[in-house]
């Protein structure tokens, strides 16, 4: 399925300019022809439709509590920046000169730098019984993990507030969606035709597909990458983390706009091509039917008005007005 190909591409074990090229590539072959944008009614939704514009906001706002989110082994990330900033951390504290040649080689040539220097500085205590030493070297371990879980919570935190998201749907004929995402069936949906945007056009690069997996996107080998000093394609990371969801929501059939921005970016509304249709609910009322039909018809498109089948649990569409 060329979706995990796409997955294998973006957030593998080795990324380069190549795989993120051959990537875009992959997408650009798979989008949907025709993506939707479901509304409720309210002037905000009326403006964006009127001045064909849509709103990007951080993801924080979203009603998914794991939006951006990502797990990370922060144990290894916290032994391994340890390891490679060793040096320089000994050249500002006067630990090295109280230790022997063979403690600091030891100290250096351990898998976990920072604990095997705590039992050689606890151990040098005579006052400590070595059940004590045992239990401060678990406890310095616990504080150590304690603060890196911190550290990595303000960390997604901040990644869910400098990204700016805005969600379609490559379906129109969901009754879950309209129920959920346009008002109970009392909205409208805005259809996008993306055959019909250019090639290198930026609403193309922006648009990437959600991809639904039970495991939380785990983010470790980024980490690692830059406390082991090598450069880390930070937009990347988040584009990667914010295309991933859990399955229960796979019913929304997803694409989304990602834009990676600073944290301090204002949510806004974001310029679009002309909606190539708009879809009315099923239960719209008819003062907001007249507005929807109003606004089509200047923009000389056509409108459809959902409608329930009678023998099957599906929704059918049909023509309002013809232009």
């Amino acid at each position: 399925m060329w979706i995990d190909e796409f997955l294998k591409l973006m957030a593998g074990s080795t990324v380069t300019p190549d795989t993120i090229n051959a990537a875009y590539e992959l997408k650009e072959k798979n989008f949907p022809s025709k993506i939707y944008k479901f509304r409720a009614i309210n002037d905000h939704a009326i403006s964006n439709f009127k001045n064909d514009t849509v709103w990007l906001c951080s993801a924080d706002k979203f009603n998914d509590p794991y939006e951006c989110a990502a797990k990370c082994d922060t144990e290894e990330v916290t032994r391994q920046f340890s390891k490679n900033n060793l040096d320089e951390w000994f050249s500002q504290t006067d630990f090295e000169k109280n230790l022997s040649s063979i403690e600091v080689a030891a100290v250096k040539a351990s898998s976990d730098p920072m604990k095997e220097l705590s039992k050689i500085l606890i151990g040098t205590h005579e006052g400590i019984s070595g059940e004590e030493k045992e239990k401060i070297i678990s406890e310095l371990s616990a504080i150590e993990r304690k603060l890196s879980l911190e550290i990595f919570s303000r960390f997604n935190r901040s990644m869910q507030r400098r990204v700016k998201i805005c969600s379609f749907s490559s379906r129109v004929d969901s009754v879950v969606m309209w129920g959920h995402y346009a008002d109970s069936h009392k909205g409208f949906a805005i259809e996008y035709d993306v055959t019909n945007w250019p090639q290198g056009d930026l609403h193309r690069q922006i648009l990437y597909p959600v991809i639904y997996k039970q495991d939380i996107f785990d983010s470790t080998k980024f980490h690692l990458q830059n406390a082991l000093g090598k450069d880390v394609n930070n937009r990347h990371f988040c584009i990667v983390s914010s295309i991933r969801k859990s399955p229960d929501w796979s019913y929304e059939s997803e694409w989304r706009f990602v834009l990676p921005v600073n944290q301090f970016y204002l949510d806004m509304d974001y310029l679009m091509p002309k909606p190539s249709a708009v879809y009315i609910g099923a239960k719209i009322e008819s003062i907001n039917k007249t507005r929807l039909l109003e606004i089509a018809k200047r923009k000389k498109m056509p409108i459809y008005q959902m409608s329930l089948s009678m023998s099957e649990y599906k929704f059918n569409y049909h023509d309002v007005m013809e232009l």
